[in-house]
């Protein structure tokens, strides 16, 4: 009979301690699929809630090495899966190639399975009961899944939880643990299914039926409390003043986008998308991330025509663009946002959480990272500095009654919305709208756009505060505070698009536990785990 962690035997033949690993390794792709396809798209929701499963099964009876390998391939399979775009984009803007792109895929995935190893390797440690086995293994994967978001600046893209955003109801418990720390009762679900199926083989089926009903018990209270959490913030938000905001939509190829040959001819284009927005006689008028093809104060000639551009379009314009910083050589480069009143610069946002390898390179001061290969990697995304800490921008509700106050803009910048930190920060600095200003033309037409998405509506839930997104190929959107995605662009679609944005009002800008208490949750599980993976080893279990 197979064994798990919770329950040892004596007495095994030399078979029992060395079981096949074929059907295992199926198990462990399939797992790592079934997360995967869990996220858009296809976006099979449910599938988190049985995506561990497979891996549960497949180390029980294993040793302690051959469940890490397990946990590996898990994890390998959750990359590649998830993942294959990042290797486009390092092929192509990267110029490294589709070989040498794969490769580079290959590290980062192989480094990425390690938490899932660690986490099957911990889960084959001997403990008394099912019960308690099931809580551990529990906290072993939040902890875990929240690890990912921190080590080495962070890259956690497709955590279990994450995929809960998009049903209306199964996401809303975020507000209170955070996405990490439902992640910890997505695997418990796991993980009482797993005894199921356990307790069936041994034949003890009422053994099995309780657990069943815990599972069951796990997902409807969750279900309850969404539906009337998801019900009572759309209700606000219904009631909220609404604001039509003007959201750009270039869609600018990465290819030319730097290409001085192709300046004007962008230029020319971008002034016809900002008389279109101006038309609109919009609220607030939003362009993607770097939308600009220059570097302001520093391209004379092309930060004129920005500062004219705005003048002649009137309004709060926020853009994106490369912002300079000190003189030569010293000078600095920043992804920026600045915002536009009347033609004149009127306050400005840098990204401070940039992407490793996309917009700097870590540990630059390695010599083997002056290698024109590792350089290649930045590709033309730019060398950045992280912006420092600025106050909030303020925009009027109503620019023609003063006396009906300000709205405090918090940003989010791409990757920084793949954060649920930097989020928190935002609304504990004072913001009542995100705005997440970004160009996802680096991912081509994966699934990668509708990922990232689905990040800003996480972000949403956590903080209770609507969310405008801006992309350069899209996806440009519109999300409500219950994380309801009102509106959406399609993919590589050039236009001006009226959103219609809530703005909470003063009453009801809650402050959620998670906004106050943050991921009190998984640090603590992430303890218990070092904790258990001691006891793990000292007990030398093979």
């Amino acid at each position: 009979m197979a064994e798990t962690g919770f329950r040892k035997k004596k007495g095994l033949t030399f078979r029992d301690l060395k079981p096949s690993l074929g059907l295992p390794l199926v198990l462990a792709v399939l797992g790592g699929l079934l997360q995967t396809l869990s996220w858009p798209w296809p976006g099979l929701w449910p599938l988190c809630l049985v995506a561990l499963l497979p891996l549960i099964v497949a180390v029980d009876g294993q040793s302690g090495r051959r469940a890490f390998f397990l946990g590996w391939v898990y994890g390998l399979s959750l990359s590649f899966s998830s993942l294959p775009w990042l290797a486009d984009v390092l092929a192509g803007y990267g110029g490294l190639g589709p070989v040498p792109g794969w490769a580079v895929l290959g590290l980062l995935a192989a480094f990425l399975a390690l938490y899932q190893a660690f986490f099957a390797w911990v889960i084959t440690i001997s403990l008394p009961g099912p019960f308690f086995w099931a809580i551990l293994g529990s906290a072993a994967w939040c902890g875990l899944d929240w690890l990912k978001n921190w080590v080495f600046t962070g890259f956690n893209w497709t955590p279990l939880a994450g995929p809960l955003a998009l049903s209306a109801e199964m996401g809303q418990s975020a507000e209170i643990f955070g996405f990490y720390g439902l992640g910890f009762f997505v695997a418990l679900v796991n993980f009482f299914l797993a005894i199921v199926i356990f307790k069936r083989r041994e034949g003890k089926t009422a053994r099995a039926r309780r657990y069943l009903g815990l599972a069951v018990a796990l997902v409807l209270i969750n279900f309850v409390y969404g539906h009337y959490q998801f019900q009572r913030w759309e209700g606000l938000a219904g009631q909220a003043v609404k604001r039509t905001a003007a959201v750009v939509q270039p869609c600018t190829d990465q290819v030319v986008k730097w290409d001085a040959g192709y300046r004007d001819s962008l230029l020319n284009r971008y002034e016809l998308l900002a008389r279109e927005a101006a038309d609109l006689k919009p609220w607030l008028t939003l362009w993607p991330e770097t939308a600009m093809p220059f570097t302001f104060d520093y391209d004379q000639p092309e930060s004129e025509w920005l500062e004219r551009t705005s003048r002649q379009s009137g309004g709060w314009i926020l853009t994106g663009v490369a912002g300079a910083g000190g003189h030569w050589p010293e000078m600095k480069l920043f992804n920026r946002m600045l915002l536009f009143s009347g033609g004149q610069v009127a306050g400005w946002y840098d990204k401070r959480h940039l992407v490793p390898f996309g917009e700097y390179l870590p540990l630059d001061w390695l010599p083997f990272l002056k290698w024109a290969f590792m350089q290649g990697l930045i590709g033309a995304a730019g060398n950045y500095s992280p912006g420092e800490a600025r106050p909030l921008m303020l925009v009027p509700l109503d620019p023609d009654r003063p006396s009906a106050g300000q709205v405090r803009l918090g940003f989010l910048i791409c990757f920084e919305s793949t954060f649920p930190y930097i989020g928190r920060q935002r609304i504990l600095e004072g913001a009542e709208l995100l705005l997440v200003p970004t160009n996802d033309g680096w991912f081509g037409r994966s699934r990668a756009p509708e990922q990232h998405l689905i990040q800003s509506a996480m972000r949403a839930i956590e903080t209770r505060r609507p969310v405008l997104r801006a992309g350069n190929t899209g996806i440009s959107a519109v999300i409500h505070p219950s994380g309801l995605i009102a509106w959406e662009s399609e993919l590589y679609e050039v236009g001006v698009y009226p959103l219609e944005t809530p703005i909470l009002n003063q009453a009801d800008l809650k402050t959620t536990s998670f906004v106050r208490w943050g991921h009190w949750l998984p640090p603590f599980m992430a303890a218990l785990t070092g904790f258990l993976a001691v006891i793990r080893f000292c007990r030398k279990q093979k």
